[in-house]
């Protein structure tokens, strides 16, 4: 039952803001994943953006679904070996991902990623 709320809930919203929902929820692993007490969160985490990704997909843009492909592909291979021992990596890859997500729905700038590239 949870799950269909969501749903319903996620549905209203517009392809920017669904997409910046799972960036959110990305960032939240990235922060996450670094610690086994937060084995559970991180695990139920990558689920969730996979499957936001499932529902998002009729939404977007079709310059976005290859990408949107790949890292819903990457989430469930990540969901599916966790815990890992990589943690670090995890972390990494969601930040990016992150940041992916929000230059698509045009709610990152693209000076700022640039700037953040640079660091």
């Amino acid at each position: 039952m949870e799950r269909h709320s969501l749903y319903e809930r996620f549905k209203t919203l517009s392809w920017q803001q669904q997409l910046g929902n799972i960036a959110s929820t990305l960032s939240n692993i990235s922060r996450y994943a670094g610690s086994p007490a937060y084995d559970e969160l991180t695990k139920l985490s990558l689920r969730e953006a996979a499957l936001a990704i499932d529902w998002c997909a009729p939404n977007v843009p079709q310059e976005f679904l290859i990408d949107l492909a790949t890292m819903h592909r990457e989430l469930l291979a990540w969901w599916q070996a966790f815990p890992v021992e990589t943690r670090s990596l995890l972390a990494l890859y969601t930040l990016h991902q992150c940041d992916r997500l929000l230059m698509m729905a045009g709610l990152m700038v693209t000076e700022v990623n640039e700037s953040i590239a640079c660091v």
